[in-house]
This record gives structure tokens, sequence and C-alpha cells, in this order.
């Protein structure tokens, strides 16, 4: 009866562990956090340079969007990838009060915005 018992019981326990991996595989992961805000410098012919020393996920595409309707389509969007330590800079045109947005990409997911206001 005892070995009964102990069968039982340890096939309770390797079927909850089991249980217990499964879901763990199943639940979701935690979402890809935004990059923290870069330092804004000028840089020539209406653009602005920014950089971010480890603001980023290792090796992370980093994008950024200017709001500002008034700059060309093709000028909108700029980007870099960041270094091993998460640092990146980019040029991205740009006047004194666009809002820019700037996400960042790792594998297929993909950061919430996080917005900067050019000072």
């Amino acid at each position: 009866m005892r070995r009964t018992t102990r069968r039982s019981l340890a096939a309770l326990a390797l079927a909850s562990f089991v249980g217990f991996v499964v879901l763990g595989c199943v639940a979701p992961t935690l979402p890809l956090p935004p990059p923290l805000l870069p330092t804004v410098s000028s840089s020539a012919d209406g653009a602005v340079h920014l950089t971010s020393d480890r603001g980023a996920d290792p090796n992370a595409i980093v994008v950024i969007y200017n709001r500002n309707p008034a700059v060309a389509l093709d000028k909108r969007v700029g980007g870099a990838q960041a270094d091993a330590t998460g640092s990146w800079e980019a040029d991205v045109f740009a006047t004194k009060g666009d809002v820019l947005d700037i996400t960042q990409e790792t594998g297929t997911t993909r950061s919430a915005p996080v917005s900067l206001t050019v000072p």
C-alpha cells in the first residue's frame, strides 16, 4: 500500500511539474520597453543628432519618426542599430518643437514609442 501511495505521489508531482512547464511556455512574455530618451544636439541642414548611451536593448533596431507634417515624407523617418551595449546615434530631420516618436525593435517585437519634443 505504501508503494502505491509513493508511486501516486511521484506521478502527481511529475504531472504538476509538466503542467507548470507547459503553462510557462504559453504565458505571455513581458513587452519590450521603449528606449531611453536620447541626448539632442544640432546637426547640419535642418537635422538634429540624437545620441543614446546604453539606452536601448543590445543590437536593437531604433526607429525615429518625426510627426511634423511639414517635413517631407522621405525625411520623416530615421533610425540606427544599437551596438552590443545598447548605444546608438542617428541624424533625423527636425526643428525646434517637432515631436519625435522613438521605438526599438528586437526580432519581431516592437516597443511602444517614447516621445521627444526637440528643444
